[in-house]
């Protein structure tokens, strides 16, 4: 009986041991040659390309070729994950390389971004250039201590089975092969995949927005408006935010709000029945279906306190008034033609003349932080904001300045406190006393990482870790070194 139960023991810890291979496997060969062009796939490529030129509908300007019999079960598999049939012919140059589809990244030593200086007494050259390619012959062996390339994976379509584990990792892949993947911009919640904490062992190194799942972070939404909020001397100041607010034209409720008590000096000639505003808050939003359930609380929220809708759910959406349709360019253009509009201009030019404005997120999870606060707060509207749990580490301010939604119980309560900011100037102006101040720690720190992140991307990172692999040095350790030098926040 002792000797059975040994004999299963050592076939359970056999087993254990062959899984954890299969899930990342290395060959063994060693690799000395420092001096060696390294080469990345980018099969994040193959996705853009698709979307972008529709590289795959057959016509008389491309060039098809057959896929060698030795690359047909990864073109194959790569085709299943992109929804497309046979793929035992394709364009030329997704199989085949060439100065066209190979591209130079020049780096420095550490994981850096070559950047050249006018300065003759220091080095001015690149340590090492990476080549970075999507083509399927960079998965053919040229020699015997050829080795395979490192991978940038397509975070954004499903870690399969097959092509991940079964045939790049188990059959493609050597030991100074790397692997990474940039997430970001769109929300964790809906990738699944890129939480699946078996195939995230296949993964050497992760840029994306959440610090508590990727090594390194990448500029978020905030860097396209930083300076417009960083700065004291680039943001609305607090009086040209009070003097830019219209006096609201609401049937019931216009005479409460402090916009109508004390009309200001830019809008002192108009009564409110000349104002397109007919409530405090601006909403303008596409997505209806997200997974905050963004439209079920609106329509709640709704009911106890007026909403200038502008986007495309809810109830009682309304047409942008002319000049902002002239701004955005929709102005004589028909429907079709929605994806030439300029909407951040538009919806910038709204805000600036409304009290708040919705920034509710898609999803609610951590990190994940829009330009639909960024938006609010460089158009000096208070940002209505639910989304990421812990948005105190992204708040520029050391006092309040949004309204958090997750501090009331109901959308009745939030509505009963939004109405009695709106009724009263003082309260309503203490949101904006950050426009007088100095950026939170906090937000300093924050932008300090970022600063700093920005000499480094992940091609340079994969290389070098690569290249430490043929010194015989650690990758993981040469990672963690990157990482204590870059810092976090």
């Amino acid at each position: 009986m002792t000797v059975i139960v040994l004999i299963v023991y050592i076939f359970i810890i056999n087993s254990t041991v062959e899984d954890k291979k299969e899930v990342n496997s290395c060959q063994s060969e060693k690799h000395k040659n420092n001096k060696t062009i390294k080469y990345i796939f980018n099969l994040a490529q193959w996705r853009e390309l698709l979307n972008k030129n529709g590289i795959l509908f057959k016509d008389s300007r491309t060039l098809w070729c057959d896929v060698p019999s030795e690359l047909q079960s990864m073109s194959k598999a790569i085709c299943q994950i992109y929804k497309m049939n046979d793929c035992t012919r394709l364009p030329c140059r997704l199989i085949y390389s060439s100065n066209e589809t190979l591209r130079d990244v020049k780096c420095s030593s550490g994981g850096r971004v070559f950047t050249p200086n006018n300065d003759k007494s220091t080095q001015n050259e690149a340590d090492f250039t990476c080549k970075v390619g999507f083509s399927l012959d960079l998965f053919i062996k040229k020699s015997t201590n050829y080795s395979y390339p490192s991978i940038i994976v397509d975070a954004f379509t499903e870690l399969s089975t097959d092509l991940y584990i079964n045939i790049l990792n188990k059959q493609y892949r050597s030991c100074n092969s790397m692997w990474g993947f940039l997430f970001n911009f769109e929300s964790i919640s809906n990738y699944p995949w890129t939480k699946d904490s078996d195939k995230s062992k296949l993964i050497d190194v992760s840029f994306g927005y959440d610090r508590s799942r990727h090594d390194f972070i990448p500029h978020p939404w905030l860097f396209n408006y930083v300076e417009q909020i960083k700065f004291t001397s680039k943001r609305l100041s607090i009086q040209q935010v009070m003097n830019s607010k219209m006096p609201i034209n609401s049937i019931e409720n216009s005479d409460t709000y402090w916009t109508n008590k004390e009309m200001n000096s830019i809008v002192q000639n108009k009564t409110k029945n000349e104002s397109y505003v007919r409530s405090p808050i601006l909403w303008m939003n596409s997505n209806c279906n997200t997974k905050s359930q963004r439209t079920p609380y609106m329509k709640k929220l709704m009911k106890y306190i007026d909403v200038d809708n502008y986007g495309s759910c809810g109830s009682k959406i309304r047409s942008v008034p002319e000049h902002v349709g002239k701004i955005q360019g929709s102005t004589n253009q028909k429907s079709t033609n929605h994806a030439s509009y300029d909407w951040e201009a538009g919806k910038l030019a709204l805000a600036k003349d409304y009290l708040f404005t919705i920034a509710i997120e898609n999803t609610l999870d951590y990190d994940y932080v829009t330009e639909k606060l960024w938006h609010a707060f460089i158009a000096g509207s208070i940002p209505i904001y639910l989304g990421a749990p812990n948005i105190e580490d992204w708040l520029p301010c050391q006092t309040n300045c949004i309204i958090d939604l997750r501090k009331f119980q109901t959308p009745e309560a939030a509505a009963l406190y939004i109405k009695k900011v709106a009724m009263n100037k003082t309260l309503y102006e203490s949101y904006h006393q950050w426009r007088n101040q100095p950026v939170s720690e906090k937000f300093q720190n924050m932008l300090n990482y970022f600063e700093k992140i920005g000499n480094y991307n992940l091609e340079c990172i994969l290389c070098d870790m690569s290249r430490q692999v043929d010194q015989g040095n650690d990758p993981k350790d040469y990672k963690k070194k990157i990482m204590k030098t870059i810092g976090r926040f």
